[in-house]
């Protein structure tokens, strides 16, 4: 599904990433995960097209996205720390157009449904520039519901949640897991990671530290390590 080659990207001259490399197949969820400035939002945004490399090579299906068509990149969605809704718009009205963005004309009904299932149907007809941090990414990840997507990139989803809604994020990812579609995803706490991810990816000093199954033999002992 995805491959990464040989990426490298620094800033005002200083290293970020250095000659990055792996694959990802469908089903798999990748928790990537390192200490801050390790290049971790760096790695997604690139993967993303957001960000430019200075060397290496991604091909999503076969098809180069860095430097081909835009339609090489469909199926890949990426959900970043930055909201990415219009702040004047209700929580229906950026759902329904982001969905046409992304070529899904659906129905309020399915998006009202979706919002109560987020627990956002109280405020459903409110602009969500009144929205705390909690309820827009709630809402970013409704949007996942409605459309389509083979790769999802996201950043530290569980950011600004309270328990119970870690808790309803963790359902949802696991029921994302279908065995075709595939998540990289960033967090911090290597339980919540343990529980969620099939594999899990490790940056350290630049590079990639660690790349293993979650039931390589030690692995938690092994992540503590390079965490601390």
């Amino acid at each position: 599904m995805l491959s990464v080659t040989n990426i490298s990207k620094s800033f005002h001259y200083k290293p970020v990433l250095k000659n990055i490399g792996f694959s990802l197949s469908p089903g798999e969820t990748v928790a990537l995960i390192g200490k801050n400035g390790a290049g971790k939002s760096t790695l997604l945004r690139i993967m993303a097209k957001i960000s430019t490399p200075e060397e290496g090579q991604i091909k999503f299906n076969g098809k180069n996205i860095l430097n081909g068509d835009a339609s090489n990149r469909k199926g890949i969605y990426y959900c970043g720390h930055a909201p990415g809704m219009y702040p004047s718009l209700t929580a229906s009205e950026n759902l329904y157009y982001f969905s046409a963005l992304h070529g899904y004309k659906s129905d309020l009904n399915k998006i009202n449904s979706t919002l109560q299932n987020y627990d956002l149907s109280n405020s459903v007809n409110v602009p969500v520039k009144v929205y705390s941090q909690g309820m827009m990414q709630r809402l970013k990840l409704a949007l996942l519901e409605i459309i389509d997507w083979s790769l999802l990139l996201i950043d530290e989803p569980f950011n600004g949640l309270d328990f119970g809604g870690q808790q309803f994020v963790i359902k949802k990812m696991d029921a994302w897991q279908d065995g075709k579609r595939s998540i990289i995803f960033v967090d911090h706490d290597i339980e919540r990671i343990l529980k969620i991810a099939s594999r899990v990816i490790i940056l350290n000093q630049h590079s990639i530290a660690l790349d293993e199954q979650v039931d390589s033999p030690e692995l938690k002992s092994k992540m503590k390590k390079l965490l601390n």
